[in-house]
């Protein structure tokens, strides 16, 4: 984990297989008395067509995120199937309360 009080930023890097939630490393931010912003994040999961959106089911966790429209909608073939994803999850209180993925970029499929 890294940490800069100058620029407001903490950047951690979690190992494959971790089953740790956006949740709780937002609520150990409050904790320490300071405000969770928008998260960058690689994520492995699945993307899931519901009533015409898109979620996105992380692996492990089952944690899931509504995925926002973007220009760019070439992974949205990639429904029903896991892969790694970049993206930015928003802060809560954004769209819903925990947060939305705009997904940047898929970087890859997972062999099942």
């Amino acid at each position: 984990m890294n940490v800069s009080l100058k620029n407001g930023l903490v950047s951690i890097k979690l190992v494959p297989g971790n089953t740790v939630r956006m949740e709780q490393i937002r609520k150990a931010i409050l904790d320490d008395a300071f405000t969770p912003k928008d998260a960058q994040v690689v994520a492995v999961g699945q993307l899931v067509s519901q009533g015409g959106k898109f979620l996105f089911k992380v692996a492990r966790t089952n944690e899931t995120f509504p995925v926002l429209s973007t220009l760019h909608t070439s992974w949205q073939k990639e429904a029903g199937r896991e892969l790694t994803v970049n993206g930015l999850i928003a802060a809560p209180g954004k769209a819903v309360e925990g947060g939305t993925l705009q997904i940047t970029n898929v970087t890859g499929k997972l062999a099942k």
